[in-house]
């Protein structure tokens, strides 16, 4: 994304995973599409702020004489009534050979302040956010002007660079999409400030932690720092579970993972049905096996990206493609809320809402925090350390313990959370 702040002009651009014709495209809606419809949004966060105080939005509009037209709008942030609106004040522009969409106008719209921080959201057919890019994070200054003068080089996202060694983080995730930093590990955007269609329900990094995904339950992808975006379930054409849409998910997505190289992800869907993206392969799903028997809650790709295990809230594991069976718990007095595999893909821990782990293949337990959490504060999240001699075990309340060489980089116990700890990740 880039942003381009002058004493007297503010130009936004942001490049998409696939741009189309707004002014041909039956998907554009003509109408304001904080109802619904489809366009691209600005939050602007002036002088500072840690909270959005504008929007600027591009949508197209029908005409009676002609094409419709793509034209924009101004306004303070959730107001349905924009300040500025239309041309010759506002610009809007795109180019699909480039996938990126712009806008254009002046800065008395939002009030002339002395710096904003942006962050771009790209809506495609009936509110589906499909792209997610912050420059820089929320809440900091971009581009500043002194004085009248404009600031002549706002300064860029600097491109992730691989986690030097010896660095340790983890991120969690609140269903409400906030995403919290402890240690190394670095922000680069959430949708804790976006209005979800639905809750996100997993995160996942990319291979040199430079980024990371974030999943939500109808299948819409969020794509920050150097994760790419490969596609989503919205972007097919489907339907959340339960909608009323003709084509529609038979049962929400619960988790997804990346590809061996990260040039594509698996998603998993509560039934156990795979949805595969970008260079994922497609190895089989629960209900092209007559069903898995209970929920499922997560996926783990194998180490050779051609195979991987499903895992049920039962305790079951299924092994598809070249992903070698290593064994299951079966049913527990608890469910099953999360699963990870060892750095060399020989086996996985299996994590139960009380807090209890079990260890399979070259998996060796090291402890869990039975007796300390469960019911209200059910265990969330299981994630392993980068050589695989330790893990976290993470919590609702955002509580992280601690097991084998895993180090204690903070938590969010006792903290005021929005959204529960639903999942997290780091190495």
């Amino acid at each position: 994304m880039s942003v381009d702040y002058s004493a007297t002009t503010i130009t936004l651009a942001v490049t998409v995973g696939q741009a189309t014709d707004p002014t041909t495209d039956p998907n554009w809606n003509p109408a304001d599409i904080n109802n619904g419809d489809t366009g691209l949004g600005w939050n602007i966060f002036a002088n500072g702020s840690a909270s959005p105080a504008w929007e600027a939005l591009a949508f197209d509009v029908s005409n009676p004489s002609g094409p419709p037209t793509f034209t924009g709008g101004v306004g303070p942030y959730n107001d349905p009534t924009p300040t500025c609106i239309g041309s010759p004040s506002i610009t809007t522009s795109f180019s699909v050979s480039t996938n990126t969409y712009g806008i254009s106008f002046p800065a008395s719209c939002i009030g002339s302040p002395t710096s904003v921080g942006v962050e771009a959201t790209w809506l495609y057919s009936n509110s589906v956010l499909q792209y997610s890019a912050t420059e820089p994070p929320s809440g900091v200054s971009c581009c500043s002007v002194t004085s009248g003068t404009p600031n002549p080089t706002p300064p860029s996202t600097p491109t992730p660079t691989p986690t030097p060694s010896g660095q340790h983080g983890y991120w969690l995730v609140g269903s409400d999409g906030g995403i919290f930093t402890f240690g190394s590990a670095q922000f680069y955007g959430s949708t804790g400030a976006m209005r979800l269609q639905r809750p996100v329900v997993g995160i996942t990094p990319t291979t040199n932690d430079g980024g990371y995904w974030l999943v939500a339950s109808d299948g819409g992808i969020f794509s920050f720092g150097n994760a790419g975006f490969y596609g989503s379930i919205p972007g097919l054409g489907i339907g959340p579970a339960g909608s009323s849409s003709a084509k529609r998910l038979n049962a929400p997505i619960v988790g997804m993972v990346p590809s061996a190289d990260g040039n594509g992800y698996f998603m998993v869907a509560a039934d156990g049905g795979v949805f595969t993206f970008g260079d994922a392969k497609f190895a089989g799903s629960c209900p092209g096996i007559g069903g898995c028997g209970g929920t499922a809650v997560a996926v783990m790709p194998d180490q050779t990206g051609n195979g991987y295990w499903l895992v049920t809230s039962t305790g079951s594991v299924f092994a598809f493609g070249d992903a070698r069976t290593h064994g299951a718990p079966g049913p527990q007095a608890a469910p099953v809320t999360s699963a990870v595999r060892t750095t060399d893909g020989g086996g996985y821990w299996i994590l139960f809402s009380n807090g209890a782990v079990d260890d399979f293949g070259d998996a060796a337990i090291v402890g869990g925090p039975v007796g300390d959490v469960g019911g209200s504060n059910p265990a969330t999240a299981i994630f392993t350390t980068s050589d695989g001699k330790g893990y976290w075990v993470a919590t609702a309340n955002g509580s992280v313990f601690t097991y084998g060489d895993a180090p204690n980089d903070g938590s969010m116990a006792g903290q005021q959370l929005n959204g529960s700890i639903i999942a997290a990740t780091g190495w």
